[in-house]
């Protein structure tokens, strides 16, 4: 492969193709997982989480590793066969949103099968955090809410490991210091993450968490091109 081969839109899909075998692992487990717990919890007088509560935590821990593994995994790699820095760059942004949009589309998908299954295996399944079945507008909000959560982890993962390869440990470790921070933003304006620590006490309105939410990710974009415009190779 050449770098005239390996253009923005070829990077994306190679990287999307690679990721996603190893999502739809992840997500296989994970399903596993919460048929078995739900079919153990589930009785006449309990209830359980549906799918996209039980696994939005879990899928942007995933998306954080994923971001730190872009670096280790595939950077040096992508290097050697030639591709220049912004087109690496360029084609990780768009597979991060296809992956983001991917994973959500695969969880709602299932989530809606499952719930629509649910009365014929005996599981009493309700929407804890946030309802995306009563109304177009509320499935709209999460799925955005879900996609940019998704978006957001990988971009911190990534930044992190931008970092450690670029400037050692020590700034490494300060990345993550800055990524709780961030994460903690995050938390006030995407209800949907679990790891927020300030949603008790500050409440956003949408119309101002999703704009806001949409320039955190645009700034975690300039961090992350900053860091690899002129990066060293290490050989």
């Amino acid at each position: 492969m050449s770098a005239i081969i390996l253009s923005p839109a070829t990077m994306a899909r190679f990287l999307f193709m690679e990721q996603l075998k190893w999502t739809m692992w992840f997500l296989s487990f994970m399903f596993v997982i919460y048929i078995v717990v739900v079919s153990f919890a589930s009785g006449p007088h309990s209830s359980f989480i549906d799918l996209v509560n039980f696994s939005n935590g879990s899928s942007s821990i995933y998306m954080f590793v994923l971001g730190i593994l872009t670096t280790s995994s595939f950077f040096y790699y992508y290097m050697q066969q030639g591709i220049t820095r912004k087109n690496f760059f360029l084609g990780t942004m768009l597979s991060s949103v296809l992956l983001s949009i991917a994973i959500t589309i695969i969880l709602v998908v299932s989530g809606f099968i499952l719930q629509f299954i649910s009365g014929w295996a005996g599981w009493n399944i309700h929407t804890q955090e946030f309802d995306y079945t009563s109304s177009f507008s509320a499935f709209l909000y999460v799925f955005g809410s879900l996609v940019m959560l998704h978006l957001i982890y990988f971009l911190i993962g990534w930044m992190i490991g931008l970092t450690f390869y670029r400037s050692g440990w020590r700034y490494g470790l300060l990345s993550i210091a800055c990524s709780i921070l961030i994460i903690a933003i995050a938390g006030i304006f995407i209800e949907a993450t679990h790891f927020s620590f300030f949603t008790n006490i500050i409440t956003v309105p949408t119309f101002i968490a999703m704009p806001v939410s949409i320039v955190l990710i645009v700034l975690l974009l300039d961090v992350n091109y900053r860091l690899i415009k002129d990066i060293t190779i290490k050989i």
